[in-house]
């Protein structure tokens, strides 16, 4: 399995040489190509190669992952996948949507896909994606938390891929007596540790880290990890096989 970020920045205005486009993730396996998620400030190349997919998949409908939330993307011909909540919310819808129910596996040729529910925005709620193939992955690129029991979840998991918009700073919002926003790197290398995952890639970057000097960005993961967890940081255009 061979996994691709074509960006790897959130939804800030900071960028770097490594982080230029707002975050996506390519998967090839055997005979299947899948992305996940098209936002606004995506790599060019994304447009160029679309209908060479053979789906896309949306995790929720903020625009720097899901650009029919303000602009109609009229060339992208092949099946996109997304919950009810995130076309609904769009100004605009794919040519050929699916709506998919979350806790359902899906079978999208050589793969199969689950959407589990997170916490992360109120107003667009998001899924993150557990893909299997030969190896089993967590794509959560926008999370707080998983509504479901995390050991159910990262049961079995070979790589979570996850949250990076802040390494130490508290994002957590309150309204009323729900939370949102996301959770802090130095917290997933916790949930890698609890639940036995070894291996983690870190994307949808924020300002923190993407103006952080790497050094000490690499100091604080490897005081965190202590040893216990492979963390990498990924950045743009950045392969790995699994």
């Amino acid at each position: 399995m061979k996994i691709e970020f074509p960006g790897t920045k959130g939804e800030i205005e900071e960028s770097s040489a490594g982080h230029k486009y707002h975050s996506s993730l390519i998967i090839d396996y055997k005979s299947t190509r899948v992305l996940i998620d098209l936002g606004l400030k995506r790599n060019p190349r994304l447009l160029k190669e679309i209908n060479n997919f053979d789906y896309l998949l949306i995790t929720h409908a903020h625009p720097d992952h899901y650009s029919w939330t303000v602009e109609d993307v009229k060339n992208v011909k092949i099946p996109v996948y997304m919950t009810g909540v995130t076309l609904d919310y769009g100004k605009y819808k794919p040519v050929d949507y699916r709506v998919i129910k979350s806790g359902v596996e899906y079978s999208l040729k050589d793969l199969k896909i689950t959407a589990f529910e997170v916490l992360h925005s109120l107003r667009c709620p998001a899924v993150a994606y557990r893909i299997k193939g030969d190896r089993t992955i967590i794509y959560a690129p926008d999370i707080l938390d998983f509504k479901e029991d995390k050991s159910a979840v990262l049961d079995v998991v070979d790589l979570l891929i996850a949250d990076g918009s802040s390494l130490n700073i508290n994002m957590v919002r309150r309204r009323e007596d729900k939370i949102f926003g996301h959770t802090r790197i130095k917290t997933i290398i916790g949930w890698c540790r609890k639940y036995g995952l070894k291996k983690l890639i870190i994307t949808h970057c924020g300002k923190q880290l993407v103006t952080m000097d790497e050094s000490e960005l690499k100091k604080k993961i490897e005081e965190y990890s202590e040893g216990k967890v492979d963390v990498k940081v990924a950045y743009d255009n950045y392969i790995i096989d699994i």
